[in-house]
């Protein structure tokens, strides 16, 4: 197996664990505090209208992309070049929900989806992407 490990399953992975979730939660509240202070987001779009859907919805995707990384480190001799890649993908797909809601059928779904709501929580996956990415995976 390679010597380039992921940071996730390492001696300290609590400690990473921890710092992942909470700096991914920090950045989407900043995010999502930005969007509000600067755009007028309606408040019946429930996903912004409170903390509560960011940071619960932050930390269950930052775990369950730190489960993948431990179970990517333990069974790739490659874990590094495959994590991100899966990181990317998982990106790419976690926008779908939100191009959707710039369709009718996702607007009547979402009452208050307007562009610059929409792009916010766009925004907070590749910041959650972001700091998962720069926590787990080594730099060198």
């Amino acid at each position: 197996m390679s010597a380039e490990r992921l940071a996730a399953a390492g001696p300290r992975a609590w400690m990473v664990w921890l710092q992942t979730i909470v700096g991914a939660v920090a950045a989407n509240l900043l995010v999502r505090a930005a969007a509000l202070a600067v755009f007028d987001i309606p408040a019946e779009f429930e996903p912004l209208a409170t903390a509560g859907p960011t940071v619960f919805l932050t930390a269950v995707g930052v775990g369950a992309g730190l489960v993948v990384a431990i179970t990517v480190d333990s069974l790739s001799e490659r874990p590094v070049p495959l994590f991100r890649r899966i990181v990317i993908v998982a990106l790419l797909l976690s926008l779908l929900p939100d191009l959707y809601m710039f369709t009718s059928g996702g607007a009547a779904a979402f009452p208050g989806a307007t562009v610059p709501a929409v792009i916010t929580l766009m925004v907070q996956h590749v910041a959650a992407a972001a700091v998962v990415l720069w926590r787990v995976v080594p730099r060198g």
